[in-house]
């Protein structure tokens, strides 16, 4: 077979194909039913042209708000501090004017318990008076005994050998 063969072959013709034939009322039947699914179809995409719309509201919304409170630094939180800060200002001021009104009272106070203490000191005299109370003679340190140092063994050194390293490749003592 040559090329020329091959190449040149008829191709087969194709058959054309019969249209359908309607009649006027199958026709308006596909008109309406066209006309319908347009309705359904323009509906369904401004359902999502509307959904899309609302969604990058809501992101547009989300980011204004993370800017402005990036750029006001203010928290919920940072709202409340100082109105906190000036009841604790008020607080700590109350606190030390009741402190200074106590003191007067503790100082009396610790007046009575000092004497109180005194009293107890000079009974417990009186009853070692009484009881011819003798104290304990005080232990006197005798001089340490020194014990002579020991002596330390000297070490012994250990004998090297003569070993082959192969990464080397020479001898070496160890």
């Amino acid at each position: 077979m040559s090329d020329t063969e091959i190449f040149d072959k008829p191709k087969p013709e194709k058959k054309p194909k019969k249209k359908r034939e309607m009649t006027e009322e199958q026709k308006e039947v596909l008109k309406e039913r066209l006309k319908k699914g347009r309705e359904t179809a323009l509906k369904n995409r401004q359902k999502k042209a509307l959904e899309k719309k609302i969604d990058k509201q809501e992101e547009e919304k989300a980011r204004d708000e993370k800017i402005a409170k990036h750029v006001l630094k203010k928290n919920p939180v940072d709202e409340n501090l100082a109105e906190l800060k000036a009841e604790l200002k008020e607080l700590r001021a109350e606190m030390a004017a009741m402190k200074k009104a106590k003191e007067p009272e503790k100082v009396e106070e610790i007046k009575i318990e000092i004497e109180e203490k005194k009293q107890e000191i000079q009974e417990v005299k009186d009853i070692e008076k009484k009881v011819d109370f003798e104290p304990e003679p005080e232990i006197v340190n005798e001089k340490p005994v020194i014990t002579p140092p020991v002596p330390v063994p000297v070490p012994v050194p250990v004998p090297k050998r003569k070993v082959f390293n192969t990464k080397l490749g020479q001898f070496v003592y160890r």
